[in-house]
């Protein structure tokens, strides 16, 4: 790489910018996947539950943040810079509520974050955020949403959508159930998300290594272990 890799501002002789690859690479630190499914009414995301260590009290670790009353997140990689990016955007939220009376449309809000990431592509005395995030939203006029943002400030909806280390086979899991339209509109998000993360990691996952977040018109609901359980045995029971 002669050097190239070492300022964010310097492009290599191919035309490519060496720190913003590395922030890539940098969201499967943590070793985690997740996926989120666009339903009819609903919008799902599931995420591994990793506790790194047996002294830790499993309910102080999550990937799984609540922005506003009607956004949630989840947010994989280097956990400082997701903590940071977390708190702008709920101060995004918050700001925007105050100053408009109501809430922050999610497409508004994935902008102003990936407008974030994107500027740290740009300025030497800075870094790219080593993360990926997922939000999922309701709208009363759009319904379910879900938007995925990467360190390079790009950010797009999505019908549905994995990142993190198996984001690979996620993905292709995702492609072939989604081609099976009837299948799709009537199996509940929840368990497409589920089961899409449990067939990319090649493992039958268990409630306690899951989480999962569904955000309704009604409300943002953190499935409880017996809810995640339920899918889980749906799924087995239909293998």
């Amino acid at each position: 790489m002669s050097g190239f890799d070492r300022h964010i501002t310097i492009f290599s002789p191919e035309g490519r910018v060496y720190q913003v690859e590395y922030a890539f690479k940098a969201i499967n630190t943590t070793n985690l996947t997740a996926v989120a499914v666009k339903g009819k009414d609903v919008a799902v995301i599931a995420v591994q539950k990793r506790v790194p260590d047996s002294l830790v009290i499993s309910d102080s670790v999550s990937s799984i943040y609540q922005i506003s009353k009607t956004i949630a997140c989840c947010v994989i990689g280097i956990v400082p810079d997701a903590k940071f990016q977390v708190k702008r955007a709920r101060y995004e939220a918050a700001h925007f509520k105050y100053a408009n009376g109501y809430d922050m449309p999610v497409d508004l809000l994935a902008k102003k974050v990936a407008d974030l990431n994107q500027y740290y592509t740009q300025n030497a005395e800075m870094r790219c955020l080593g993360i990926g995030i997922i939000f999922i939203s309701f709208d009363d006029e759009k319904g379910p949403e879900v938007y995925r943002i990467d360190p390079a400030g790009y950010y797009r909806g999505m019908r549905a959508v994995s990142i993190g280390v198996k984001q690979g086979p996620a993905t292709t899991c995702l492609e072939k159930k989604i081609k099976k339209k009837e299948l799709w509109d009537t199996t509940h998000p929840a368990e497409i998300a589920i089961e899409s993360l449990q067939t990319a990691l090649g493992i039958d996952v268990r409630a306690k290594d899951l989480e999962v977040v569904v955000v309704s018109k009604d409300c943002i609901h953190n499935l409880t272990g017996e809810e995640i359980e339920h899918y889980l045995n749906l799924i087995a029971s239909r293998d």
